[in-house]
C-alpha cells in the first residue's frame, strides 16, 4: 500500500474508486469526468482487462458481422483522466473503506495492491448462472463473455470443417447438432447468429446440405423472452421455425454431458455444440457484503443508487443492485439500458454529495427493447409500438450504432456491416488458446478465466 505526503496546506483529493468496467463502471467513471469538473478529485476504476465490451454487439461476433476488436473500448480512451487498474478484485473491506486487488497478466508474476477510497461505487457484473444445471459449466459455451463468444464462433467453423468430411451419417448429424439452453433475450439472439453463420457458410461445403444443420433452442418457459409482448414473442418464434429452427417449449434441462443435453421428461439431444444462455448470477463479492441484499443477493440499494445510512459513501450499479422502478414497483432489469443511466446517475449523485446536495433519486422510463434474430431481422418494443422484421432490425442497429463511444468504433462497426451485406462470410478459424473446442476448457485460454472475481459486465 502507498504512502500518501501532502505539502503543508495541501488537501487531498477525494478518492472515488469504481470496481467494475463494464457498461455500468465505464460510463460511471465517464459521467464523473463532466460531473465534478472543477473538483478536486481522483477517479480509479479496477477491471481484469484494460476494455470494456459492448455487449449489445456480441452476439454478431459469432456470425463475423462484425471484427472482435471493434466491440472493445480502451477504457484509458474513453475515462482519459481516471486511473486504470487492470486486476482482479480479491476483497472489500467497507469498515476499513479499502479494497484489495490483484494485479498483472500472468499469474506467477501478478502483485497485491490496496486501493483506498471516499466513494466507493460497485458495479462488478454477474457470473453465469450455472450452477443449477448439473454439467452446464464444464461442457456448454457460455456466450456472456467476449472469450466465449470468440471460441464458439472458432468452435462452429470447426463443426462445419469436420461435418464437411464425415461419413457417419449419425456422426455427421451429432456434429452438425447446436443447442442453446435458454430462449431468453440472449438466447435468442445467439441462436439466430449461429443459425445465420451456419447457414450462409454451408454452401461453401459441398457435402453439407442446410437440411444437415440442426439447431434446437430449450425454453423452460411456455414462450421466447417473457420480458417483450406474447406479439412479438410469437412473430419471433414463428420466424425461428420458418428457419428451421427448432423451439422445445415447456421443459428444462436436468443436466448436461459431453454432447448431449438431458430433458426433464426423459429426452435427450445429441448435440457437439451446446451453448449455455440462462442469466447470470450475483457475484460472489457482492453477495457476501455486509449491506442489505434481495433473495438474488444484490445489493438492495436505496433509489439514489446509495447503499444506506451505516456506509454512506457506497454505491451499487449495473447487475450488482436491485433498484426499484418507481413507475412500476418492479426491479429495473438488468440490460445494459439500466445500468448506463444507472452510471450517469450515480456520477451525479457522488458529485451532488460532494457540493453538500441531496443526491437525486432514481426515475427513468424504460424506452424499449430490442432483439435481433438474425438474417437481418429483429422485434422492437418502443412502447406503444411493436415492431418486427427488416424496420426492427434497422432500428435495432441504428439505435446501439448512436450508443457506441467515439466515433472510430462506430465508423468501424458501419464498414463491418456494409461488408456484411456485400461479402459472404468469413471462415478463418483461429485456435488462440483453445486446443479443445468445448466450453470449459477452451475459454480459460483466451481472454481470463471465467467467472474470476473482478469481471464486470
Amino acid at each position: 500500500m502507498s504512502t500518501e505526503w501532502l505539502r503543508p496546506g495541501e488537501q487531498r483529493a477525494t478518492r472515488i474508486l469504481i470496481l467494475g468496467g463494464g457498461f455500468a463502471g465505464v460510463y460511471a467513471g465517464f459521467e464523473l469526468q463532466r460531473a465534478c469538473a472543477g473538483q478536486h478529485v481522483e477517479i480509479s476504476i479496477v477491471n481484469r482487462e484494460n476494455f470494456y465490451v459492448f455487449y449489445p454487439l456480441l452476439p454478431e461476433i459469432i456470425s463475423g458481422a462484425i471484427e472482435v476488436e471493434n466491440v472493445l473500448n480502451p477504457i484509458r480512451l474513453v475515462v482519459p483522466k481516471a486511473s486504470l487498474y487492470v486486476g482482479e478484485v480479491t476483497a472489500i473491506d467497507l469498515a476499513q473503506a479499502r479494497v484489495e486487488i490483484r494485479h498483472g497478466l500472468y499469474r506467477h508474476k501478478q502483485e497485491e495492491r490496496t486501493l483506498l477510497y471516499d466513494h466507493l461505487i460497485v458495479a462488478l457484473g454477474g457470473v453465469p448462472a450455472t450452477s443449477r444445471i448439473p454439467g452446464l459449466a464444464e461442457n456448454a459455451f457460455d456466450v456472456q463473455r467476449l472469450s466465449s463468444a470468440f471460441a464458439l464462433r472458432n468452435h462452429l467453423i470447426d463443426t462445419l470443417e469436420q461435418g464437411d468430411i464425415e461419413t457417419d451419417p449419425l456422426r455427421k448429424r451429432r456434429i452438425l447438432s447446436y443447442v442453446v439452453v435458454g430462449g431468453g433475450t440472449n438466447g435468442v439472439e445467439v441462436a439466430g447468429e449461429m443459425h445465420a453463420l451456419l447457414h450462409e457458410a454451408c454452401r461453401y461445403y459441398p457435402q453439407i446440405e442446410p437440411e444437415d444443420i440442426r439447431v434446437v433452442i430449450v425454453q423452460s418457459a411456455d414462450r421466447l423472452f417473457p420480458d417483450l409482448p406474447k406479439r412479438l414473442a410469437d412473430f419471433a418464434a414463428r420466424l425461428l421455425r420458418q428457419r428451421g429452427v427448432e423451439i422445445i417449449f415447456g421443459h428444462r434441462v436436468a443436466r448436461v454431458e459431453p454432447g448431449v443435453v438431458f430433458l426433464d421428461d426423459g429426452r435427450t439431444i445429441e448435440a457437439d455444440t451446446i451453448v449455455g444462455s440462462v442469466g447470470v448470477e450475483t457475484n460472489p463479492l457482492v453477495s457476501e457484503l455486509p449491506l442489505p441484499h434481495d433473495p438474488r443477493g444484490r445489493l438492495a440499494v436505496r433509489n439514489t443508487l446509495g447503499a444506506g445510512d451505516e456506509f454512506p459513501n457506497v454505491w451499487a450499479i449495473g447487475d450488482a443492485a436491485r433498484v426499484i422502478d418507481p413507475h412500476t414497483g418492479q426491479p429495473y432489469p438488468q440490460t445494459a439500458q439500466h445500468a448506463v443511466r444507472e452510471a450517469r446517475l450515480v456520477a451525479r449523485n457522488i458529485a451532488a454529495t460532494l457540493r453538500g446536495e441531496q443526491p437525486e433519486p432514481m426515475t427513468y422510463r424504460t424506452l424499449g427493447q430490442l432483439v435481433a434474430l438474425g438474417h437481418r431481422s429483429a422485434v422492437a418494443y418502443i412502447p406503444p409500438l411493436k415492431l418486427s422484421g427488416f424496420l426492427a432490425w434497422w432500428i435495432w442497429r441504428t439505435y446501439y450504432l448512436l450508443q457506441i463511444p467515439r466515433w472510430e468504433k462506430r465508423l468501424r462497426v458501419m464498414f463491418d456491416w456494409t461488408l456484411d451485406l456485400v461479402f459472404p462470410p468469413e471462415l478463418v478459424q483461429l485456435k488462440v488458446g483453445q486446443p479443445v473446442p468445448s466450453a470449459g476448457r477452451s475459454l480459460t485460454g483466451l481472454l481470463g478465466k471465467r467467472g474470476d472475481p473482478g469481471e464486470a459486465e
